[in-house]
């Protein structure tokens, strides 16, 4: 509609786009769009991180630090069972109540998922990667967060074709498969020679508060999430990830360089780069040909650009003396629950 608010437009989108998965933030959504003082309390967060993230993750984070509300009746992340369809009134009096903690909430936070069952998605990629080069790879994970995508070989795989892979862990990520053809998961997990992340604000995996606004940002319709993400955050603090702090393109060409030379450099990204604008998006690419021409490496790209219906897994491998070779590997579902391979043999 002309001249509509461009957040309302965003409110109904999430909408549209929670409606299969979370019934809570889809029915909250649409009503926030029509709601000009809701709606309000979404603006002021930085302009790359999507606003409805940022008021709902503000709202999830008070009440999973304990604000007693009716509210908590609606999310199962702290108990609730009440369905969606009743939530809007209380919804809107909690946001009433605690405006000024919204408001501070959603403009010094970041939209900083660090979604583990995306992992199910990255291992046949990583692991193809692991097999083009045949040697370790030395993991670089661009948007990080606290890191825990890094510890991919740490947590158990199941696929709905019955394939399980991993170690017995409790971090448990399960995928289903769609299509006809099945990606090329493998018989042991690629070899890891190291794991460096970078962040613009990276996430302690050892500071409860931080891993809170983590979790605050998973949808509360989806609790078997929270569990995953809890799992995944305890293996990561046995031994916290060494992850960078600032811009990938200062970063990168420094990560590179230290990769050992027996292993081959893995540059990886989930859901991070979307938040950037096209011209960073293709500095980036530029950086990464360069690069490519001094060393061999993998390039592993987990994103959902606005041109695109929907996210979609690139494998891109890099080897000197030869045009870079791209390869749409597969398309998924954006917190990981289900990909369809699409890339063929050959």
């Amino acid at each position: 509609m002309a001249g509509a608010d461009p957040l309302q437009r965003e409110f109904e989108f999430f909408a549209t786009v929670c409606a299969e998965y979370c019934p809570l933030y889809a029915a909250l959504s649409a009503r926030v769009a029509e709601d000009e003082l809701v709606r309000s309390m979404a603006r002021g967060g930085h302009s790359q991180h999507p606003p409805a993230n940022l008021l709902f993750g503000a709202v999830h984070y008070l009440l999973l630090c304990g604000v007693d509300h009716p509210l908590r009746a609606f999310y199962a992340t702290v108990g609730g069972a009440r369905p969606a369809d009743d939530a809007w009134p209380h919804f809107r009096d909690f946001c009433l109540a605690h405006e000024h903690a919204i408001r501070q909430l959603v403009r010094e936070r970041l939209v900083q998922t660090n979604e583990v069952g995306r992992c199910g998605v990255l291992l046949p990629a990583l692991a193809c990667a692991f097999a083009s080069f045949d040697a370790p790879l030395h993991l670089i994970e661009v948007g990080a967060s606290s890191g825990l995508n890094l510890f991919f070989d740490r947590y158990h795989y199941h696929y709905s074709n019955g394939v399980e892979l991993g170690p017995n862990s409790p971090a448990l990520v399960e995928t289903e498969l769609r299509g006809g053809i099945e990606p090329p998961l493998p018989p042991v997990m690629p070899a890891i020679a190291g794991r460096l992340g970078i962040d613009l604000a990276p996430v302690d995996v050892l500071d409860d508060d931080a891993m809170r606004w983590i979790e605050s940002l998973i949808w509360p319709d989806m609790v078997e999430r929270l569990v995953l993400l809890r799992a995944a955050r305890d293996i990561a603090r046995r031994s916290p990830p060494r992850i960078l702090t600032g811009d990938a393109m200062d970063l990168v060409p420094e990560a590179f360089a230290a990769a050992p030379r027996d292993a081959t450099p893995c540059i990886f990204h989930c859901h991070a780069i979307y938040q950037m604008d096209r011209a960073w998006r293709e500095r980036f690419e530029h950086l990464l040909a360069g690069l490519g021409r001094r060393r061999d490496f993998a390039h592993v790209s987990l994103e959902w650009l606005r041109d695109d219906p929907g996210p979609r897994l690139h494998l891109t491998l890099h080897r000197r003396g030869e045009a870079p070779q791209r390869t749409l590997l597969a398309e998924a579902h954006h917190h990981g629950r289900w990909m369809r391979w699409v890339a063929r043999a050959g």
